[in-house]
């Protein structure tokens, strides 16, 4: 297996050096680069700059060719997929890339945008074309990596042509697996096949959303190559600053090749086939690659005042620059710092693009991470569902000089014991939307939603947050793959339990939600002021909505037939503030099977902090919990309730007693009046952190 692979990857990386419509380069120019966060483009001769994550561009002087009977057979292996095609009356993208389909194509200035799209991330693909369309942008070529894409966009009539690789599934595509290497090369390939048709070129992946027209920054920039995101969480740019990013060395700081914009010459043609080349001599992915291509012993280093934004790499052949995070943004800047907007410590200009970095958990992070920006297009069907469940979280307020603390791990425990006490009132509503068949939306910030005293990176954190973002203000908004791992809310319900059906938190704000739903809604109170097991009481909130009081701790059996007559609401919203503690607002399932099917799907929909820094886990007997993983059980569950230790733990104690008195004491004197994520006062610790 292991020497089959290894053929294989032989033979894949001999033939993706050889671009189609190979051309010879005549001559070794300097080119460009960019860094992850921002975009480069340039003339033959001039810059490139880079963004906060994407391009860098380089010059080689020759290509090497394939062996002629492989070229035969790869095409005539390609001829008969697309005659077996014809034959099934299937159409099929043209099945290569030509200079004549570019010039169809190219935009004013003779651009031409270029992305890849395969079946394994198709949505992400529809969700990019949908932007992309949106921004005005109509100059755009996809390169389709299998033939059930090629047969979608040749349906839709989306132009565009084939570039196989089905050798890369057989090596694995998970992250760090051969064929995922081989994927993430793809763009590269492409952009060696294409670049010496003579057009300008904006390369795209297809996890990224555009919102304004790439052009209108090349001709701010004519003197650049190319543009690339930088990975870090800030900019040095000033407040206001649209410009190129004020602080880059190409050796000091990463960058993304997700997004970049090339201007074409014989520099960056060099450029492309010197990556492309450049496969099968490095063992990494392409990103890495570059880094290390352009990263020469000499000729790198900025240029000087004026301009200093610019630097010269490999060998000072390639100039390149950045754009800040702020104007090319990642997943991280754009929803947890809010560059762009205009608050300190915002930079309030107006971004370009967005690329889902810096997001967990896989597609499914990337997917979720869309979502909580209101940048993904789901279908009529994710809209239609008719009722939802939702619940009410606590209006934290943090403590005093927060912002000041200095200690990382005191942050760290504040950060894990609010998640703790906000990720079990989740669990309670989630097991109410289960229990009554709906979907379960998660809390939005405004009513108390998930807040975060602490970002989440990949190493150790610094006063809580990224280590160049150290004026960043906390707690944020949670994005829904800080805490949750979305591809297991409804995976393998034989091994992981009963689905759950999510939808984002502002799920309720999207102009897709139809207004009959969002209107719709039922506050649902757990009340100790209701001394009975079978009733309910209406009242009215403070902002007109109907609350219904009904008994604490009942079971799905109990609380379902109390709420029929009430399932015309399109959401119930669950509150916590009548009864004194999470555990006595529901008492979930009334059948154990249901229970524990529910507490198997609870145990795989959570993800982990991380990461405390390694010098403080002595420090702080914190050893081998550099990563935490969250829990939606942290102080119980459904199933135990069960068990006669279980059984013994839920009943009602004279303690509980005397906190449903409070908790039903301050509702009525509120009247029972709802505002933002509170009923009165009261409830199981009020609105502050202990």
């Amino acid at each position: 297996m292991a020497a089959a692979a290894a053929a294989s990857t032989a033979s894949w990386r001999r033939s993706l050096r050889q671009a189609t419509d190979q051309q010879v380069v005549q001559q070794q120019q300097p080119g460009f680069a960019q860094k992850e966060g921002g975009s480069t483009f340039g003339a033959a001769g001039a810059t490139a700059v880079a963004g906060a994550g994407q391009g860098v561009l380089l010059a080689q002087a020759g290509a090497t060719q394939l062996p002629q009977a492989q070229v035969q057979g790869q095409a005539q292996q390609q001829q008969q997929q697309q005659q077996q095609a014809q034959a099934a009356g299937l159409p099929r993208c043209a099945p290569a890339a030509s200079r004549e389909l570019f010039a169809s194509r190219a935009g004013t200035g003779g651009t031409v945008m270029v992305a890849v799209m395969n079946s394994a991330q198709w949505d992400f693909g529809l969700n990019w074309l949908h932007h992309v369309k949106a921004a005005g942008i109509d100059f755009y070529v996809v390169a389709a990596a299998d033939q059930a894409t090629s047969e979608r966009l040749a349906a839709a009539s989306e132009p565009c042509f084939e570039w196989f690789d089905d050798e890369a599934p057989k090596l694995g595509l998970a992250w760090g697996q051969e064929g995922w290497r081989r994927m993430t090369w793809s763009k590269v390939f492409v952009l060696a096949a294409v670049v010496d048709y003579g057009f300008n070129l904006v390369v795209s992946d297809v996890d990224v959303v555009w919102f304004r027209d790439p052009r209108t920054l090349m001709a701010a920039h004519p003197d650049v190559g190319g543009p690339h995101l930088r990975p870090h969480g800030s900019s040095s740019s000033g407040v206001g600053d649209s410009g190129l990013e004020l602080d880059f060395h190409p050796n000091h700081a990463d960058f993304n090749t997700g997004v970049y914009t090339l201007r074409y010459s014989a520099n960056i043609s060099a450029w492309a086939h010197a990556w492309a080349a450049y496969f099968k001599d490095c063992d990494s992915h392409d990103q890495v690659c570059c880094y290390r291509l352009i990263r020469t012993p000499e000729g790198v280093g900025q240029l000087a005042p004026p301009s200093q934004r610019i630097s010269t790499a490999w060998h000072g052949r390639i100039r390149l620059a950045v754009m800040p995070v702020s104007i090319f943004q990642s997943g991280h800047t754009r929803f947890v710092q809010k560059l762009h907007e205009a608050r300190a410590p915002a930079k309030r200009v107006q971004p370009y693009v967005v690329h889902a970095t810096w997001t967990y958990n896989g597609l499914g992070g990337k997917r979720a991470r869309l979502r909580d920006m209101g940048l993904w297009v789901d279908g009529p069907e994710y809209y239609a569902v008719p009722s939802f469940v939702t619940v009410d979280l606590d209006n934290l307020q943090p403590p005093e000089e927060y912002n000041r603390w200095s200690e990382n791990e005191d942050m760290v425990g504040l950060h894990l014991a609010t998640m703790r006490r906000q990720l079990q009132r989740a669990y309670v509503g989630m097991a109410l939307a289960v229990a009554a068949g709906r979907p379960f939306i998660l809390p939005k910030a405004s009513m108390g939603g998930f807040q975060c005293y602490c970002e989440k990176t990949w190493y150790g954190t610094v006063r809580c947050r990224i280590f160049d973002a150290q004026d960043f203000p906390l707690p944020v908004t949670c994005p829904t793959d800080y805490l949750f791992q979305p591809d297991n809310f409804l995976a393998a319900p034989e091994s992981l339990g009963t689905p759950l059906d999510v939808r984002e938190p502002f799920f309720l704000e999207h102009p897709r939600t139809p207004p009959e739903v969002r209107s719709s809604v039922l506050i649902i109170l757990p009340s100790a002021a209701l001394h009975c097991r079978d009733c309910v009481k209406e009242q009215k909130g403070l902002d007109g909505k109907t609350v219904l009081l009904v008994p604490p701790a009942l079971r799905s059996g109990e609380l379902l037939p109390l709420l029929e007559p009430y399932r015309h609401y399109r959401v119930w919203r669950l509150n916590f503030s009548g009864v004194g503690s999470t555990q006595r607002a529901y008492s979930g399932f009334s059948d154990q099977a249901a229970a524990e099917a529910f507490d198997r799907r609870m145990a795989a929909i959570t993800t982990t902090w991380c990461c405390r820094r390694d010098e403080e886990l002595g420090r702080y007997h914190k050893e081998g919990q550099t990563e935490v993983k969250l829990s939606m059980t942290p102080d119980f569950n459904f199933s135990s309730s069960f068990s006669a230790a279980g059984a013994a733990a839920a009943s009602r104690t004279a303690l509980e007693e005397a906190a449903d008195a409070a908790a039903a004491g301050a509702a009525g004197a509120a009247g029972g009046g709802v505002e933002g994520g509170g009923i009165g006062g009261g409830g199981e610790g009020g609105t502050g952190v202990a």
